[in-house]
């Protein structure tokens, strides 16, 4: 995490490694399985691959490339259902990370939203959107296809666990 002055070329490479090309390979090998079943590839993407972070450059870029990756999977794998997902902010170990060592890299407003967001216990339990893609990955209709799309959003609300 820091600005891109700050970060070397091995850390964004590391954070697309991690975030993208890890995807594409797993993808690219369960293909023959997926186009036979008629499968489901669920991308789990982030809000900061269209909202710029101060600092979270390397990471940003890589979810964006990972939902321009769903966009394309759709277009070429017409039989293959693909959806990025938005998770939200969910109370993970990646929350800790940047609330303990994200006012490095990051501008302090944007760092006091995530404290924040932790304070007011504003950050969402991992069941609420693992339930959803776990039901994409089971159900996801092919109308999703190449969409990215926030856990929450009324056009899966019969994807989210209900009350």
């Amino acid at each position: 995490m820091g600005p891109v002055s700050g970060t070397s070329v091995e850390d964004w490479k590391r954070n697309f490694d991690i975030n993208f090309f890890s995807i594409v390979t797993i993808v690219q090998h369960a293909l023959p399985a997926l186009r036979a079943a008629k499968g489901r590839v669920i991308l789990v993407s982030s809000g900061a691959a269209i909202y710029a972070y101060h600092g979270w450059g390397a990471y940003s870029t890589s979810k964006a490339a990972l939902n321009m990756f769903g966009q394309i999977l759709a277009t070429e794998e017409k039989d293959i259902t693909t959806v990025a997902i938005r998770p939200g902010v969910v109370d993970t170990e990646m929350q800790g990370v940047v609330r303990d060592k994200g006012a490095t890299g990051m501008i302090p407003a944007q760092h006091a939203e995530f404290i924040e967001l932790h304070a007011t216990k504003a950050l969402l339990h991992p069941d609420q959107p693992g339930h959803v893609i776990a039901s994409l990955a089971v159900k996801a209709g092919s109308d999703l296809s190449g969409k990215f799309i926030s856990w929450d959003d009324e056009h899966i609300a019969s994807h989210q666990k209900q009350a």
